[in-house]
């Protein structure tokens, strides 16, 4: 099976049918897929495809127009897996620094409603939260035990907004605040992969860079000449 990164037209078609009427209502989106698969690369302990596939669907099969479509959704589902799993890979850990490990896949709704900023990031949280809830018991007591990782977790899942499943003494915020939680985001996300990585194998040296971080206006770092909002981050 070929790992290569999904292009633009392929991530936009696998959003299209996500999204369908074929597809039960509680399906996820690819960015709430995307915040999925992140929490499942950097958690805890493995997870079987026989685990994780059926959560994207709600635990129901889609209504595929035939066995070539199936074929083709499943191929760009695993792809795009494949592509968060190798990103947080250990041959990529070792080279940490100014550029994020990952740039999180966080769609704009621009256009369809005026007031879409004030969600931005939302549904990536929410499939956050999801592989968190994969292996409950073990990030629970991890959140019980380290107040810096409790609030690098609620860092993140402040993004899912009171619209979420957020805990009510989680920080609500504004436009900016969000857009500058979202620059933050690749590198809170780095910081709970060592977390584990910490629990499960020990101490692990990183090499960090006082370098600024990518914003949504810089260019992004994969080098396509785009704006990081435009690209990976769009």
């Amino acid at each position: 099976m070929s790992h290569t990164p999904l292009n633009d037209s392929e991530l936009e078609y696998l959003d299209t049918f996500l999204m369908s009427p074929r597809t039960p209502d509680e399906t996820m989106d690819l960015e709430m897929v995307d915040g999925f698969f992140v929490a499942l690369a950097i958690g805890p302990e493995d997870i079987s495809e026989e685990e994780w596939l059926p959560q994207i669907f709600a635990g129901q099969t889609p209504e595929f127009s035939d066995q070539k479509e199936a074929d083709e959704v499943l191929d760009l589902i695993h792809r795009h897996f494949q592509t968060v799993q190798q990103a947080f890979a250990p041959k990529r850990r070792s080279n940490v620094g100014e550029e994020p490990l990952y740039l999180p896949l966080i769609l704009e709704d621009e256009g369809v409603d005026e007031k879409w900023k004030e969600t931005l990031g939302a549904y990536w949280a929410s499939g956050f939260r999801v592989g968190i809830l994969a292996r409950e018991d073990l990030w629970q007591a991890a959140l019980d035990e380290d107040e810096e990782f409790f609030d690098t977790i609620a860092s993140i899942l402040a993004l899912e907004g009171s619209d979420g499943e957020a805990e009510e003494d989680l920080e609500e915020l504004d436009v900016p605040q969000r857009e500058e939680r979202l620059t933050e985001l690749p590198w809170l996300v780095e910081d709970v992969m060592f977390y584990w990585l910490e629990k499960r194998f020990g101490k692990v040296e990183t090499v960090r860079n006082d370098a600024p971080k990518v914003g949504r206006n810089d260019p992004c770092p994969c080098g396509s000449g785009k704006k990081y909002k435009k690209c990976h981050g769009a």
